[in-house]
């Protein structure tokens, strides 16, 4: 880091950092407007992802945000299955499977 910034002052908001400052782009940041800027977003909620994340689907995500595509229930431990590119939990997983196949009509001799 450019040892003529002022590392006082978050270069985002301007307000004082104290010891929790964090360098990026010749610029120091308090922890709050660095995670704004240089975290991920959650592809649920588009929220600055800060602590625990899953990263499924090649996104992000909040634990709570990473739902079930039926139900809407987060998936436990990040566990899920695909139906058309998107993710479900075992039950509805199941259903959905059910529902997609096609009714199978009795040939005649």
């Amino acid at each position: 880091m450019d040892r003529s910034i002022d590392r006082r002052l978050c270069g985002q908001c301007h307000q004082s950092i104290g010891s929790e400052a964090l360098a990026a782009d010749n610029h120091a940041y308090c922890v709050q407007c660095f995670a704004q800027k240089y975290n991920p977003k959650c592809s649920g909620c588009m929220e600055t992802l800060v602590d625990t994340c899953l990263l499924a689907l090649d996104r992000h995500w909040h634990p709570r945000c990473f739902t079930c595509n039926t139900c809407n229930r987060p998936l436990p431990n990040g566990e899920f299955y695909l139906v058309d590119d998107k993710p479900y939990d075992l039950d509805c997983h199941w259903a959905k499977r059910l529902e997609k196949r096609e009714h199978i009509e009795r040939g005649e001799r």
